[in-house]
């Protein structure tokens, strides 16, 4: 058996394995991001840190998903870092047999690497995702994870903690 998140991205069931998964957390609406890929939406704060939240309907189909009150946040790792995927709705955990996969070796059929394989389900067929090859050679994408690394670790060094005085400061200057 093999644990999966199965969500939908236009209304087509996705999945992709637990472990690749942090947590999935409430949609809230991304600060907009000059200048970057279409399919990212922006940033929010997510555990103390900036999280980049891309549009998956945006990345798998090309267009932007319609927002509404069923949308969440998929926080998986992708490259040592984290990624925000905005999906329609979750469908939950689901334990997939392995009677149940079915991998396509025939390149005319998936061209696109990012498809692990099929899961043949009672209510039709689940494609996998592969989140490692979702996004690779995304040149965008990759300079705006190492600006926001860079930023991350720039702050870290910048904090200082500054001990307060209790005494008060004599702002007057004497002259002899």
């Amino acid at each position: 058996m093999e644990k999966q998140i199965v969500f939908f991205s236009k209304e087509q069931q996705l999945s992709l394995p637990i472990e690749k998964i942090e947590k999935i957390i409430q949609w809230q609406q991304p600060i907009p991001i000059p200048e970057t890929s279409s399919f990212v939406l922006g940033v929010i704060e997510h555990n103390k840190h900036v999280l980049p939240v891309i549009d998956l309907n945006a990345r798998l189909y090309g267009t932007e998903t319609v927002q509404h009150k069923e949308m969440k946040i998929i926080v998986v790792q992708w490259n040592d870092e984290f990624l925000g995927l905005s999906v329609e709705s979750i469908k939950g955990i689901v334990d997939f047999g392995s009677t149940q996969f079915e991998w396509m070796d025939n390149e005319v059929t998936v061209e696109k690497n990012y498809i692990e394989k099929f899961i043949k389900t009672e209510s039709g067929i689940v494609i996998q995702l592969n989140i490692d090859s979702l996004f690779e050679g995304n040149i965008m994408l990759d300079k705006l994870l190492r600006a926001l690394e860079t930023a991350k670790s720039d702050e870290e060094k910048t904090e200082v903690d500054i001990p307060i005085n209790s005494e008060p400061v004599d702002e007057t200057c004497q002259s002899k």
